[in-house]
């Protein structure tokens, strides 16, 4: 297109993510409307965290982190070599399976890294942003009405649809992302509550961060 891929590689993959966050807020007020005394809070089921709560926070993480980076990150590997799932390859070193990352990272989509804390700041909130739409719609607004026609099974049709829908583009992990994009949902309706999920999505997604990090201190 011409274009600098500074622009074009948020824009394409975080961009379309944010609007999920006002459309769900809108789609709220759409049922408020027919439920008057429904509050923002209880609808999003975005409820204090107990102890309880903080556990299955810490075993969600660490289920994630395991799974996709120890034991299913050589599945993506392996069907990256496959020519109908290999990734494109203009995709960045942090996004293709089959590059091989040297820290500290020096340059990242034409952008070099060293003292750019102004790269980190836009990208932290693009990316939280992005996860906390992904999560206020899927698991706050879309689990719910899931729940009323799948029951107990609701977790695993919002975890492929999750999957295969939003992640469709990520052909390689065909098979890797189920672990996480299953725990988190299954976690959500099981401690019926939000900010879980946000944060077992959330927190391991900040490896991304660190590794900007290493390359803007020029350590690694």
């Amino acid at each position: 297109m011409g274009l600098p891929e500074i622009f074009l590689f948020p824009f394409f993959l975080w961009f379309p993510m944010i609007p999920l966050l006002p459309i769900s807020i809108i789609l709220f007020k759409r049922e408020k409307t027919n439920q008057l005394d429904l509050s923002f809070k209880r609808r999003f089921r975005l409820n204090k965290l107990t102890r309880k709560d903080w556990l299955w926070v810490i075993g969600g993480i660490l289920f994630v982190m395991v799974f996709d980076f120890l034991i299913m990150e050589p599945i993506s590997k392996w069907m990256a070599t496959i020519t109908i799932f290999s990734p494109p390859n203009h995709f960045p070193v942090l996004f293709h399976p089959l590059k091989e990352i040297k820290l500290p990272l020096k340059n990242f989509l034409g952008v070099s890294l060293y003292g750019n804390w102004l790269f980190l700041i836009i990208t932290i909130i693009l990316h939280s942003t992005a996860m906390i739409a992904e999560e206020f719609m899927w698991r706050g607004y879309i689990l719910p009405r899931q729940e009323k026609t799948y029951g107990k099974w609701a977790w695993l049709v919002n975890g492929l649809l999750w999957a295969y829908l939003v992640h469709f583009i990520m052909k390689w992990n065909f098979i890797s992302f189920l672990p996480s994009m299953l725990i988190t949902p299954f976690i959500a309706q099981k401690t019926q509550n939000t900010w879980i999920s946000l944060l077992i999505h959330g927190v391991p997604n900040t490896i991304l961060w660190i590794l900007f990090l290493s390359g803007i201190l020029g350590i690694g």
